[in-house]
């Protein structure tokens, strides 16, 4: 069990330029939530030097050559050197279109007094319409163990944790995209892969917050909204 006397270090990542817009909905946030953060603005696609690619990438797989999701993913990998680097027990990961629901910070604290020992990766979001049966919920829980991914929205990933990934990352490479590497990662045992009851944390980019136009993201927003009702209502009877 984990016992930290200070909040863990939050990371958020975010490319420098153009995403003002989610810069300024982050900043506000976290603000309004008392949330201390730091940016991860490395790694974008400019970043992805023939150096980063070898090290960290499969050549000849979908993640073989500079791209969105290998920067995404590599900002990823950046936030755990940093996790090893500055020695930490563990940090927040944080997307830049996430938004953290008003109890998340309660959540959130009482994961890591949950959280056993081991490499571990704890998801809070709702983004991918995963959710806790509720024959397996156990009042005052918040954490269980997942079956697979549920996106990289909002994660905490502790130090041992960390260390697998990137062993794992230098040895093996990267074929496919950090929700489904995660996945991967879970698979063959090499980390614990949690997720919160309730989830706390959804992407702006799925519930009509960010899109590329009004219209295309508020139809997009109403169908994942109605489909996140749907899916609750699901695992509310499983």
């Amino acid at each position: 069990m984990i016992s930290n006397k200070l909040p863990p270090p939050i990371f958020v990542l975010h490319v420098a330029q153009g995403y003002e817009e989610r810069a300024c909905h982050i900043e506000a946030m976290m603000a309004r939530m008392g949330l201390g953060f730091s940016y991860i603005t490395e790694g974008d696609i400019q970043a992805l030097t023939p150096q980063v690619m070898s090290r960290y990438f499969a050549p000849g797989s979908c993640m073989g050559t500079p791209s969105a999701a290998v920067s995404c993913a590599y900002k990823h990998l950046l936030a755990c050197e940093r996790i090893i680097e500055e020695n930490l027990d563990g940090a927040l990961i944080l997307e830049d279109d996430i938004v953290l629901k008003p109890d998340f910070k309660e959540v959130f604290a009482k994961s890591l007094e949950e959280l056993p020992e081991g490499p571990a990766i704890i998801s809070y979001e709702d983004t991918r319409l995963r959710f806790v049966p509720r024959s397996k919920r156990i009042k005052g829980k918040v954490l269980y163990p997942g079956d697979r991914d549920r996106f990289t929205g909002a994660l905490y990933i502790n130090r041992a944790g960390a260390d697998a990934i990137l062993a794992d990352a230098v040895e093996n490479k990267l074929d496919r995209p950090i929700d489904h590497y995660h996945r991967h990662l879970l698979d063959k045992g090499a980390v614990g892969y949690y997720w919160t009851e309730p989830c706390v944390a959804s992407q702006g980019s799925f519930n009509g917050l960010f899109g590329s136009s009004i219209s295309s993201s508020r139809g997009k927003a109403l169908k994942w909204k109605l489909k996140r009702q749907y899916r609750r209502m699901l695992y509310w009877f499983r």
